[in-house]
């Protein structure tokens, strides 16, 4: 009982941060939810060895993108995604910057998930490199660089 309630709880702190963080790598909150679905049961199932990790929420998400990201390439064709542009604020169900996802669909998946696990989730440069099994040098480029190309649009946004 008491890892019942541990995990309700769980679940009931981090969905929503999840949920948005998946929609952001993705670009669709309808994929993002069922793929966050899926995370969250595979958690409850392994939930005595995702308990003790150190960022249970950080391997949820990494579970929900590589499931989606498994689903995307075997079902492409059946069920065609809505641009991030085409979105309409009313259609997307937790509270997520359309702004920023726009920005955030413009990079590498790489750098998006380095961008999102640091920033979104808090996570350290080493916890951000072991969550998506790369080098922390990696992620420390693929910040950088997503940063940078960011900002440069944002300046040519403004300077318009």
């Amino acid at each position: 009982m008491e890892n019942a309630e541990a995990f309700v709880a769980f679940y009931e702190q981090t969905h929503r941060r999840v949920h948005a963080a998946v929609t952001a790598t993705l670009g669709d909150s309808q994929l993002a939810g069922e793929a966050v679905d899926e995370a969250f049961v595979r958690a409850a199932e392994r939930w005595r060895d995702v308990r003790a990790m150190q960022r249970p929420g950080g391997w949820v998400y990494r579970v929900a993108v590589n499931w989606a990201t498994s689903w995307r390439r075997k079902w492409l064709m059946r069920r065609p995604t809505v641009p991030i542009e085409q979105l309409d604020r009313g259609q997307v169900d937790v509270e997520v910057d359309l702004d920023l996802i726009g920005q955030l669909q413009q990079l590498p998946v790489q750098q998006r998930k380095v961008l999102i696990l640091r920033h979104g989730f808090g996570l350290s440069v080493r916890d951000t490199a072991e969550t998506l099994g790369i080098a922390e040098g990696t992620v420390k480029s693929a910040a950088h660089r997503a940063s940078q190309q960011i900002r440069a649009r944002l300046e040519a946004t403004d300077g318009r």
